[in-house]
């Protein structure tokens, strides 16, 4: 008997813990300062600012700085394309809804696209016409009231929530940013020195997969510090371009086979040197220019040290340019300690335009389902249809599994609706004066804050607190009428199946995505071959490493065979840059400089067939020996072995 008990407790949802008290204490104090400056400045709607505050509860002060700032500038973008609509629509209803639709969509499309704070604001500005429209639409002439109402209502939940996290929470996202640029750069070099020892190649990839994914989540802290740390935000450039440096360190596959009869002593050396520095870094025992300058002088003895032999100048050309990636990843973290004065590398991101695609539309869909709804039932709650459905069309567009995440939402709302009944019914009839009515609500809220706090349980947080927040809400004159209650609560259901779907009609196909990246990673390599003279190669690597890490964390790190298009797309661009450098050394004018014009010509005319462009590569490459330029001749014949062994992969992608 006591064990059951004792698991029934256990399973009943906290209202906090001993590590979420201060993170519940201080959301409930700005939820109640916004809600307490609604009824002092006689807002039509003083709920609203408090839900503004419960909507951007984040636990990392970074994180809820950086939203609420570009919450509040897509909040105006929202308003004033409210304003336009309005004088477009405002006696139109089913073009009202139908541009309402439109700029949802554009707004949903623009958010999948963009990255960090500005995907927020794209998100805000899509709903925040959902909400401020809907009552429009009902009562036209009280529009712009209506608009006006809604971004008085954010602007105050904006810096109720800013000012008490600014007052009461510590700065912890930049030690956090500092701690995992160490972890990564300490893991570059003990693969790096992996890779010239005779590890298993199938570990050497394991290794490799994991490290570049934790890359690319540290590009996503930055987005979260940046918000918080003016030093993280006026270096952000530069670490985002030592990440791409980096990036095209553990990248690079090819140096794990041309190792091969190089003199074992320098394979050593360069591994015992690169362990030390691993070492030294993961136990805090060196900054980020002392590394440098370490890697920097290790790359220099391996050029001294390598021998006559063709395969061992091969071998330490590709070093080199390894630990130059590495040099330049931790002199662009050194910005940290102090500001770089050399100009930092381009970084370039892959966007996926057909998923945005698909998620505009189906908000549209959803938009003028809802609609549609509205205008034929004549139901007197349209307004609440839109102000659901926007943000739920928006905030789940772009999740791993929004239909579930849409389910979450359901059960939280259903939370809400008798959690809301129960305070609105029964407790507050029997309260009087704001202290009360602050302390009922903080008992209600701090159960939704304290889920909010647990990623499995954030989205069923979420939509508990505002649900809640809406369907208690009252003006300066409280009002308690259960049927309007039942109405309001059933149009939030209603919304929410209506996007669930939504989600289902038109579902995120992870495998549509992943045929979508290696497309795009053929196209591009596509165009490197056809404009390798003029594209900018370190912005154009970048990007296709962005498309390759967005592949391993599809597929993840076991399915090597996927990726290995990607990785000779790099070493492509590695050796045709090479060869760029090469020829600019050559006499102008001279048989081998129109040798190397004439190779590069015929490989961008056939750029779309990697088979002919191999063959013309070794054309050029005899070519070459004929001429007596030996060291052009063999890095033709190198860049032949690439295309033939890109060209096998690209006829077995779909």
């Amino acid at each position: 008997m006591t064990s059951r008990l004792t698991h029934l407790f256990a399973s009943i949802a906290r209202p906090w813990t001993s590590v979420t008290f201060f993170y519940v204490l201080r959301s409930i104090l700005a939820a109640g300062l916004a809600l307490w400056l609604g009824f002092e400045l006689h807002l039509d709607a003083p709920f609203a600012g408090a839900s503004t505050v419960l909507l951007l509860l984040q636990p990392i002060q970074g994180a809820v700085r950086g939203k609420g700032v570009y919450r509040m500038l897509g909040t105006l973008v929202g308003l004033v394309a409210a304003v336009v609509l309005t004088g477009l629509f405002a006696q139109q209803m089913l073009l009202f809804l139908l541009g309402i639709a439109l700029w949802l969509g554009l707004c949903v499309s623009a958010m999948t696209v963009l990255r960090h704070y500005q995907a927020t604001a794209a998100v805000v500005a899509g709903y925040t016409v959902c909400l401020a429209l809907g009552p429009a639409i009902v009562a036209p002439q009280l529009g712009f009231e209506h608009i006006i109402t809604r971004g008085t209502a954010v602007a105050l939940g904006v810096l109720s929530l800013s000012l008490v996290v600014t007052l009461f929470s510590a700065k912890t996202m930049e030690d956090k940013v500092r701690s995992a640029l160490v972890g990564i750069c300490a893991r570059s070099a003990r693969l790096l020195a992996a890779r010239l020892t005779s590890e298993p190649i199938a570990a050497l990839t394991a290794q490799r997969h994991q490290l570049a994914m934790d890359i690319g989540k540290v590009d996503d802290q930055l987005g979260l510090a940046r918000g918080e740390s003016a030093l993280i935000r006026s270096r952000q450039l530069a670490i985002q371009a030592g990440l791409a440096h980096l990036q095209s360190a553990v990248l690079d596959v090819h140096l794990d086979d041309a190792a091969r009869g190089v003199d074992p002593v320098l394979l050593a050396d360069n591994a015992s040197a690169l362990l030390q520095l691993g070492e030294r870094l993961a136990g805090s025992r060196c900054t980020f220019q002392v590394a440098a300058d370490t890697v920097g002088q290790l790359r220099r003895l391996a050029d001294e040290h390598a021998d006559s032999t063709q395969g061992s100048r091969l071998f330490s050309e590709r070093l080199h340019e390894q630990l130059t990636d590495l040099t330049e990843a931790l002199l662009n973290f050194s910005s940290l300690d102090q500001r770089r004065p050399a100009q930092v590398r381009a970084v370039g991101y892959h966007r996926h335009y057909a998923d945005a695609a698909r998620n505009g539309i189906r908000a549209v869909l959803a938009t003028l389902a809802t609609g549609a709804v509205w205008y034929f039932s004549g139901w007197n709650q349209g307004p609440t249809l839109l102000a659901v459905l926007g943000p739920g069309c928006t905030l789940l567009a772009t999740a791993a599994a929004p239909a579930q995440g849409m389910a979450s939402f359901i059960r939280g709302t259903l939370y809400a609706i008798v959690a809301a009944a129960l305070c609105k019914f029964l407790l507050m009839p029997q309260i009087n004066g704001f202290p009360l009515l602050f302390m009922l609500l903080a008992a209600f809220w701090s159960f939704g804050v304290h889920a909010t706090s647990q990623p499995r349980h954030a989205l069923q947080g979420i939509a508990y607190l505002i649900g809640f927040n809406t369907l208690v809400s009252t003006g300066a004159i409280a009002s308690y009428d259960f049927a309007d209650f039942a109405n309001q609560a059933l149009a939030w259901i209603v919304a929410m199946l209506i996007c669930l779907l939504a989600f289902q009609i038109l579902p995120r196909d992870p495998v549509k995505h992943i045929r979508a990246l290696k497309r795009s990673l053929h196209k591009h390599t596509r165009q490197l071959l056809r404009l390798a003279s003029t594209i900018d190669h370190a912005k154009w690597q970048a990007r296709q490493q962005s498309r390759i890490v967005a592949l391993i964390n599809l597929l993840g790190a076991d399915n090597r065979h996927d990726y290995r298009a990607g990785y000779l797309s790099l070493q492509l661009s590695k050796q045709l840059r090479r060869l760029q450098a090469k020829a600019k050394r050559v006499e102008p004018g001279s048989p081998v400089a129109h040798c190397a014009q004439s190779g590069a010509r015929r490989i961008a005319r056939w750029a779309g067939d990697p088979t002919i462009c191999a063959a013309q590569a070794r054309r050029t490459s005899r070519s070459m020996r004929r001429l007596g330029a030996h060291a052009l001749a063999t890095s033709y014949q190198d860049l032949a072995w690439l295309l033939e062994q890109y060209a096998q992969l690209a006829r077995s992608t779909p």
